[in-house]
């Protein structure tokens, strides 16, 4: 089954089993639509263990969940530090040049069509999102493989992106020095 993660949860809320939730990308309005979720420890595989959503209130400034089952404070803190997880047709809908970190993680770095390394992780910077790149073995004589390297998400750096054929065109060998 593939899930994306579209929050986490920061902490119960109230008397009732409401928990505070966050956004990955800080839209919410996708969250009212939600019939049930997934909930797992970040970093765990799998789909985690499935909870129905009985309310959804608030905004993105505080975006409180209920879930069926849970109904006490203890219960909503028990869930603390969860990723959310739903399938990509129930996730915040991309606009042009987005594109899920799931998907790029799938994605292997090219330049001038060879492949040279794959996308490990998207990392938020001050100035942008940074793909996080493993790099291949002989991918370059002066730069030895499985060394990880920080490639700026911005067109200076990065061409086409290709999901379907999972690959990220680096416009630039030198950044990876």
């Amino acid at each position: 089954m593939d899930l994306l993660v579209t929050g986490f949860i920061r902490s119960s809320h109230g008397l009732d089993g409401f928990v505070k939730a966050e956004s990955v990308s800080g839209e919410v309005a996708h969250f009212a639509d939600l019939e049930e979720v997934y909930l797992r420890p970040r970093g765990a595989e799998g789909p985690g263990k499935r909870y129905g959503i009985e309310a959804v209130e608030g905004s993105s400034a505080l975006l409180l969940l209920k879930f069926r089952g849970i109904d006490s404070p203890e219960e909503a803190k028990a869930l603390s530090g969860l990723e959310i997880l739903v399938p990509p047709d129930k996730a915040c809908p991309l606009n042009e040049d987005e594109w899920y970190v799931d998907d790029l993680c799938q994605c292997y770095l090219v330049y001038e069509g060879n492949p040279i390394g794959r996308i490990t992780n998207v990392l938020e910077g001050g100035a942008g999102d940074l793909l996080e790149v493993t790099l291949s073995e002989g991918s370059d004589p002066e730069v030895s493989g499985g060394k990880t390297r920080l490639v700026p998400m911005r067109s200076e750096f990065i061409g086409n992106v290709d999901i379907e054929a999972k690959t990220v065109e680096l416009m630039h060998r030198w950044i990876l020095e």
